[in-house]
């Protein structure tokens, strides 16, 4: 059985982004994450994106204008305002 993407995907800025852009192999803090960042930033689906890369717990890639370490950066921010 093939996996379907959510419905979300069809409305993602990244859809029609230039090929060229490497979304999965997008190191924090280089060209193409900043790259990868830019072009989510007016994405209309991009809260839906961050929300699915934060409770997938999503190792790779730029996910609705974050990348892991932002990714990190926002659940280490959580766990400090639980304690």
């Amino acid at each position: 059985m093939a996996l379907r993407a959510p419905k979300w995907h069809v409305h993602a800025a990244c859809r029609n982004a230039d090929r060229e852009v490497d979304w999965i192999d997008a190191e924090s803090g280089s060209k193409a994450a900043a790259d990868c960042k830019e072009i989510c930033r007016l994405c209309p689906v991009r809260l839906t994106c961050a929300i699915t890369a934060l409770t997938t717990d999503e190792s790779y890639g730029v996910w609705g204008g974050m990348d892991l370490a932002d990714r990190e950066a926002l659940g280490h921010a959580e766990v400090q305002t639980a304690a």
